[in-house]
């Protein structure tokens, strides 16, 4: 009696297994054929003319197409929809900006899309400018699609701000013994204080081109790394924002996509037992950068930092520290994050008084940058932009020092050691 039930109930096992490995099967057959529709020649059937109501509409059927099982989980969504949507006329044709929001089915849809995370589980924001031409009666054909910031590069207000200033030549800093060094539109790399040089690939136009087509050869101390151990430079390229790197001092590079979204400003690069820290502009609004931090531990993987309410826009200087916390600074204004970004809080350092006293005046305004030294965490400030207090024949910076990374104290007056410009 026993047998006779068992064999139709483990029939019937096999069956139900074998029904779930034909569907897994069925559904990875279907995902592998996936692939998402391109925004720029997408089209949408609309009658009226209005860009707004033109964008909505195809807002709406682009983003239908991303849910259901049909989607594998890095495409699929649970739900978007459009925050707010701002006509552009900056140009001659007009352009419309949608600020939007997505709601994933998986953590693993950010890394499909130029979505930043809003710290809610699976909750993301995008931004997109678009370019409408009408190929037809009520058809409309998407013609261009862009980042805000890559809108605002083209407009005459930004082309007049960043008039092309011409690129200046800096000489090799002999007295360093593992530095960069730029010549002949080549960025390098040296280990033995300029007797050889690596060349790093396609650095030049990677690592020192701005966005006004003009290029930068002073890299910031904290934009990068130079020792034996490993090597580090952050290039930006039409795909993305990357990490150029080597181990192996500079015979072999490798590359590393951080994100598909950046841009070219202050550049911040941090490595600490093992783990990357990046900082770089990720949007521009009104003459002001903001800012995105990630990080990761095998240089493939990178994660986003979350920054709560901390205010990430102009930054002079961004450094994490061996003990896992990061510094990130605005001019004078100190702050401290620990846990990647789960808390902040604002540090205050002291003046340096001896200076002060003597000058009537605190000319030190402008955290340059952080490094650590047998356990001390120092701090280098400098005047900024409009500084002019000069002793003995160069501008003066402020060293400080920290033992907890909490409280700091003057140690003294440092000559700014900025690379004299070639001849």
């Amino acid at each position: 009696m026993k047998n006779r039930v068992g064999k139709p109930i483990l029939a019937g096992t096999v069956i139900f297994l074998a029904a779930l490995f034909l569907a897994a099967v069925f559904r990875e057959f279907v995902w592998s054929l996936f692939s998402p529709a391109a925004i720029v020649g997408d089209t949408v059937v609309c009658a009226s003319d209005d860009l707004e109501t033109i964008s909505r509409k195809w807002f709406d059927e682009y983003f239908s197409d991303l849910k259901g099982w049909t989607v594998p989980y890095n495409y699929r969504i649970e739900k978007a929809e459009i925050a707010s949507a701002e006509i552009l006329t900056d140009l001659e044709e007009p352009y419309i900006q949608l600020d939007y929001q997505v709601y994933g089915a998986s953590d693993a849809v950010m890394h499909n899309s130029e979505l930043m995370w809003t710290g809610e589980r699976r909750a993301y924001t995008g931004q997109m400018v678009l370019r409408w031409e009408q190929t037809g009666r009520n058809t409309w054909r998407i013609a261009e699609k862009l980042r805000p910031v890559q809108y605002q590069i083209m407009t005459p207000q930004y082309q007049e701000e960043a008039s092309m200033p011409q690129t200046q030549h800096f000489k090799f800093q002999s007295d360093k013994e593992m530095t960069y060094y730029v010549q002949d539109e080549t960025l390098y790399v040296t280990y033995d204080a300029g007797e050889t040089f690596s060349e790093v690939p396609q650095g030049y136009e990677k690592v020192c081109k701005e966005t006004n087509n003009t290029y930068d050869e002073l890299l910031g101390e904290n934009s990068y790394i130079v020792t034996e151990e490993f090597t580090g430079f952050i290039g930006y390229t039409d795909q993305g924002t990357e990490l150029i790197y080597s181990e192996d001092q500079g015979k072999t590079w490798q590359e590393s996509l951080i994100t598909e979204s950046g841009y070219k400003a202050n550049t911040f690069l941090s490595r600490q037992n093992g783990v990357c820290y990046v900082t770089f502009a990720v949007d521009r609004a009104l003459g002001n950068d903001y800012y995105g931090s990630w990080w990761s531990e095998d240089l493939n993987t990178w994660t986003y930092i979350t920054a709560g309410d901390m205010p990430l826009s102009n930054l002079t200087c961004v450094y994490w520290a061996s003990d896992e916390t990061g510094y990130y600074a605005k001019g004078e204004i100190l702050y401290r994050i620990t846990n990647r970004g789960e808390t902040f809080e604002e540090i205050v350092w002291p003046e340096a008084v001896e200076v002060t006293e003597s000058l009537g005046f605190n000319p030190f305004d402008s955290i340059d940058r952080f490094y650590e030294e047998d356990g001390v965490l120092y701090m280098v400030v400098g005047q900024g932009d409009d500084g002019d207090y000069v002793k003995d024949g160069k501008l003066s910076e402020a060293l400080y020092q920290s033992a907890d990374g909490m409280n700091f104290t003057f140690v003294r007056e440092i000559a700014d050691d900025t690379p004299e410009e070639a001849g």
